[in-house]
């Protein structure tokens, strides 16, 4: 009786250790970390599974608190092992956020979200309130380091709110730290600093030293930006120091890296360099991929070509390849942005222009990827910013729950169905504007439509004249009894309405033709003669524009594969993708080449052309449109495929033809690219696999 009675009182002081531990883990996990210690060795002695599986859970997160991943993850997962044991799905819950914290401090992003997700799934289903709204904040952060906008913005207002609802002074200083740094990256400095100081404030109320130096490194980090070196420094240096004293070596780093910045703009390039190798082996020592690789893109960019260029740009490209290792390791898209934009300038200043042109397409396919859900930037801030700022608007009225904020809160709404209204008519425009692109090119049409089905009708036309004829000649002879002669008129009668069949057939397909681009894709793919659907819109392309301008020439040169046969698309949009690059080569075709520049040969005459070819290449079908025009300009090459950008003059053209065909040829799961050079023209090439 008198073990049992001992041991019962064990497992109380085990339980009330852990509580305090646990209590104190975020403001003070030194701390936190010796009493979950001493409950782990108090249960280990009793054997005591709660109170052990407690303790690995508490000092887990203070060993992440310390940069410590691997302590981490052996704490971690003996912890799990052990709810798991006492069938306890919470507890696993919120080990999944502790692997998930792990995973992305290794840069494993994607990793890092699956685990967060399983997480938020178990803790849902035991109504773990506690740690749902964190769940959502490092959804939301592990968003925003891939460059997941949207998605983040999500989830750290979601964070904001269910914190709040169950009084968590953790999940709102942090969530009010992110949405600064969200204004922080739109430019918003007033805003960034205003949420940063709102989170500075909560997390030194709470005495958590750790957030406070996060808050004082972006505060700093703001007043770097502004140019304002002094009060930049002076944040900077405060955010170290709190950091070496608790001993947080990802905030150390940060405040290092920060204060190398400001050397360098202050033309203190050595000390510059040394605080930026003091930051690397930091963040080597927490296996901080991303950070090391910003790091390495900073140093690239410092180390600008000086008097003994080769060397200095011998030491750029050494930098970024350890930052292009490191940011595929992380698959952070924003950080391989900055690699390959880097990489891109140092290649076109040493006229390495191959290699330049592979590392701005792969900037260009990054920054569409990351920008694929998103038709305007500017309407994404518009939502960012009004988000954020219902959000506060709500958050205050969470605090006070008075009659005068009750009021604000349904302007905000009626503010918010305003703005809803705005988006939606803008939206309704952008579809109006899309369709307008179709009718245009529908009308371009028309005219080479019915320039083409002219010659079939008229063929109907003289074949059912003389047709009458010979029947009526028939006749005549079969009243004289002239049966050989009747057999004979017959079989020409025959012969004229098999022609008849013929030409009335292909009227009937260029009218389908028509019909099948003016109306919407039936989203269903099936299989189509390629080298037909080119050849046809070319020749309509043509006469379309030889009816509207009879001075309007050019020559038209085809080369189809015909090993290609019939290939698996949806052909009413690959064929508005054919037809839209053909009009713009016959537009561009004919006009002259750029001032000083151009056609070398001063008695040159320019005779307008036009190709179209197609071929296979392995599994792919390569179909080519190029003309022999001015060619497009360097300075304007990346905007081309952008939604509402046009060379043409005012009232020619949308800015939508090539926006739309880039988007239909990567639904298919093809690619569309340009080569140009200046006054020899451009060619414009479909890759459909």
């Amino acid at each position: 009786m008198h073990n049992e009675s001992g041991t019962s009182i064990a497992k109380d002081e085990i339980d009330q250790l852990n509580q305090q531990a646990w209590e104190i883990r975020v403001n003070d996990s030194t701390q936190s970390f010796t009493l979950s210690k001493e409950a782990h060795n108090l249960a280990e002695n009793i054997g005591y599974t709660r109170g052990k599986a407690d303790a690995s859970r508490t000092m887990g997160f203070c060993y992440i608190r310390l940069s410590k991943n691997s302590e981490s993850q052996v704490c971690c997962e003996e912890s799990f092992e052990l709810y798991k044991s006492l069938n306890d799905v919470a507890g696993q819950g919120y080990l999944y956020t502790g692997f998930g914290i792990i995973q992305r401090n290794l840069g494993n992003y994607k990793t890092a979200l699956e685990l967060f997700y399983k997480s938020l799934e178990l803790i849902k289903l035991t109504n773990y309130r506690e740690v749902e709204p964190l769940v959502y904040y490092h959804i939301g952060v592990t968003n925003k380091y891939m460059g997941n906008l949207e998605q983040a913005l999500e989830y750290i207002l979601k964070s904001l709110s269910t914190g709040r609802e169950i009084n968590s002074w953790v999940t709102e200083a942090y969530t009010l730290n992110t949405l600064g740094t969200i204004y922080d990256e739109l430019g918003d400095y007033d805003n960034a600093l205003d949420y940063y100081h709102q989170s500075l404030v909560i997390r030194k109320q709470a005495g958590d030293k750790w957030g406070e130096a996060g808050s004082l490194d972006n505060i700093g980090n703001i007043y770097l930006k502004q140019g304002d070196y002094h009060n930049a420094i002076e944040f900077f240096q405060l955010s170290l120091a709190m950091s070496r004293s608790v001993e947080d070596k990802k905030g150390e780093a940060n405040a290092l890296f920060h204060l190398a910045k400001v050397e360098y703009l202050q033309n203190n390039h050595s000390a510059a360099f040394e605080r930026a190798q003091q930051t690397l082996q930091i963040r080597e020592q927490i296996a901080d991929k991303k950070g090391q690789a910003e790091v390495y893109i900073a140093m690239a960019d410092w180390a600008k070509p000086g008097h003994d260029e080769e060397n200095q740009v011998k030491h750029q490209l050494q930098f970024l390849n350890n930052a292009l290792t490191l940011g595929e390791a992380t698959g952070a898209q924003d950080t391989l942005l900055k690699i390959h934009s880097s990489f891109y300038k140092i290649f076109k200043h040493q006229n390495q222009h191959e290699k330049a042109l592979f590392h701005l397409e792969t900037y260009n396919s990054l920054e569409r990827e990351i920008h694929s859900k998103s038709f305007n930037q500017k309407i994404i801030n518009l939502e960012i910013t009004h988000k954020v700022e219902q959000s506060r608007k709500e958050a205050e009225i969470f605090k006070l729950r008075n009659v005068e904020l009750a009021n604000l809160y349904e302007e905000s709404k009626k503010q918010k169905e305003e703005i809803q209204s705005a988006l939606t008519e803008l939206k309704a425009t952008q579809a109006q504007l899309i369709q307008s692109e179709k009718m245009a090119s529908l009308g371009e049409l028309t005219a080479g439509i019915a320039h083409e089905i002219q010659n079939p009708l008229n063929f109907v036309n003289n074949f059912s004249d003389v047709n009458e004829e010979l029947l009526t000649e028939m006749k005549d002879e079969l009243s004289k009894g002239k049966i050989d002669n009747a057999i004979a008129l017959a079989n020409d009668a025959i012969e004229n309405q098999k022609k008849i069949n013929h030409h009335g057939k292909r009227a009937d397909a260029i009218v389908k033709g028509m019909l099948q681009h003016s109306r919407s894709s039936t989203g269903q793919k099936e299989p189509t003669d390629i080298n037909a659907l080119a050849d046809e819109y070319l020749r309509l392309s043509y006469h379309g524009l030889r009816a509207k301008d009879k001075s309007f020439n050019a020559t038209m040169k085809t080369e189809f594969d015909e090993s290609i046969g019939k290939i698996n698309i949806i052909p009413q949009d690959i064929g508005r993708v054919i037809l839209n690059l053909i009009n713009n080569a016959f537009y561009a075709a004919p006009l002259p080449p750029p001032a000083g520049g151009g056609f070398k040969d001063p008695n040159y005459k320019h005779e307008p052309t036009v190709w179209v070819s197609t071929k296979k290449v392995g599994g792919k079908v390569v179909i080519s449109v190029r003309d022999n025009g001015p060619g497009i300009p360097q300075k304007v090459l990346d905007k081309i495929f952008q939604p509402f950008f046009t060379t043409k003059p005012t009232g020619q053209g949308t800015g939508l033809g090539l926006s739309l065909a880039y988007d239909i040829v990567k639904a298919h799961g093809g690619e569309l690219k340009v080569e140009t050079k200046e006054g020899e023209g451009s060619e414009f090439i479909i890759i459909l696999n």
